[in-house]
């Protein structure tokens, strides 16, 4: 299988990761709540990180711990995903066919920080959940601009997986794809 260049996925991702932004987070048509832990649960995770106790939390924690500045600290991010989780965006290879490219939370991050300061947002649109037991499947489609008020310059759809371990919802997977002219998200994907 070819690959894809480095310098398209972080274009892809930058143009298509999809998935949130707080501002204008759009409910899902499906629950978001899904399993919830006990009263006494202990909150570990710091202000700055959010305790995802909910889908609605984890997609908002996601959309903050990815937009802003390229270069900006990750250790949010990081603390949503599983160590060994993957983000895959999904782009034309150079001979011409589509092709899945997995990267790692810190190869991601690196390719992020080649960019500098430059920021970009990520806004969501509409997401559905489907939840059984302790793991969920988010369908979130997404905008991405160049500012937190910009106009969208891209959107795209994100296949997200997560797990709850009991207190928490954390990220095992998120697969996307950005829109292109010969696939245009279908009307039933937008809000």
């Amino acid at each position: 299988m070819s690959r894809i260049p480095v310098s398209r996925i972080v274009a892809s991702f930058v143009l298509a990761v999809g998935l949130l932004s707080p501002r204008g987070f759009s409910q899902s048509t499906a629950s978001q709540s899904g399993p919830q832990p006990g009263s006494g649960s202990s909150q570990a995770a710091s202000a700055a990180c959010p305790f995802v106790q909910t889908l609605d939390d984890l997609t908002k924690a996601l959309d903050d711990a990815i937009s802003g500045p390229a270069d900006k600290d990750r250790s949010c991010m990081r603390q949503l995903f599983y160590t060994d989780s993957r983000l895959i965006p999904v782009g034309k290879t150079r001979e011409g066919t589509f092709a899945p490219h997995v990267l790692t939370i810190d190869a991601w991050i690196e390719a992020m920080q080649k960019r500098g300061s430059l920021p970009f947002y990520e806004h969501q649109v509409k997401v559905k959940s489907e939840t059984y037991g302790h793991i969920a499947h988010l369908w979130s489609t997404y905008e991405i601009r160049p500012s937190i008020e910009g106009k969208a310059a891209a959107r795209g759809i994100n296949s997200i997986q997560a797990v709850f371990d009991g207190k928490r919802w954390k990220i095992s997977q998120i697969v996307w794809q950005v829109e292109n002219a010969a696939e245009p998200i279908p009307g039933n994907y937008l809000p």
